[in-house]
């Protein structure tokens, strides 16, 4: 019976928003190897850190799923915490299948697009703790606001460099498989791009709810 109300009870705010910064804080280890990885190249020792960051991402997804699933009240939407776990989980899986194609495919980090494209994931990375903290008090409407604004910036320039990139590639005397070899990993960089503005405005969502 007391295991039956204290289902029923409010959790802690710190359960569920505490494994929403560690998952912040993971994706920004893995966008942090990314880097790393995008000068120095891809070696077995990265990708096997790529590995364990992966496992840690879905371990922690997977701790906030069992959470929900064991209880009734939510200290926001349940909808809410579902869909923040499933895009932070989501940004790191990404990161590290870009990191596994890079290495697969022999590509050259060294060209300037790319080095552009990493540069502005690796910003929008580095948004997602702070963003993700506002979660503790939803009254933080207008520097909600002011974070999913900058975080917009950079998935429109994030945009932007994608589609100079393929206007290059496509327009260049590249072999067909080379071109689809640096489309596919232009994309999935902007594919984790994307997930970051996602958690942002998920974030400014909530805020706006609850404020």
């Amino acid at each position: 019976m007391f295991g039956f109300i204290k289902k029923l009870l409010p959790p802690g705010n710190e359960e569920f928003f505490a494994l929403f910064e560690e998952a912040a804080n993971n994706c920004t280890e893995t966008a942090k190897l990314f880097c790393r990885a995008c000068d120095e190249g891809i070696s077995e020792a990265t990708l096997e850190e790529a590995r364990d960051l992966k496992h840690q991402s879905n371990t922690i997804a997977k701790s906030a799923f069992l959470k929900l699933n064991s209880t009734f009240i939510t200290p926001i939407d349940r909808e809410d915490i579902q869909s923040l776990a499933n895009l932070l989980n989501r940004i790191t899986r990404r990161i590290v299948r870009v990191c596994f194609k890079m290495h697969i495919y022999q590509i050259d980090s060294k060209t300037p697009n790319l080095k552009l494209q990493v540069a502005n994931l690796m910003e929008a990375v580095d948004e997602l703790v702070p963003i993700i903290k506002l979660l503790r008090n939803t009254s933080q409407v207008e520097e909600a606001t002011t974070h999913n604004s900058r975080m917009k910036d950079l998935e429109s320039k994030g945009d932007e460099i994608l589609n100079q990139t393929l206007t290059k590639l496509f327009s260049h005397t590249l072999m067909p498989l080379d071109v689809m070899k640096f489309s596919e990993i232009h994309k999935d960089i902007e594919s984790a791009l994307d997930s970051c503005y996602e958690v942002s405005d998920e974030v400014l969502s909530v805020v706006l709810k609850h404020s």
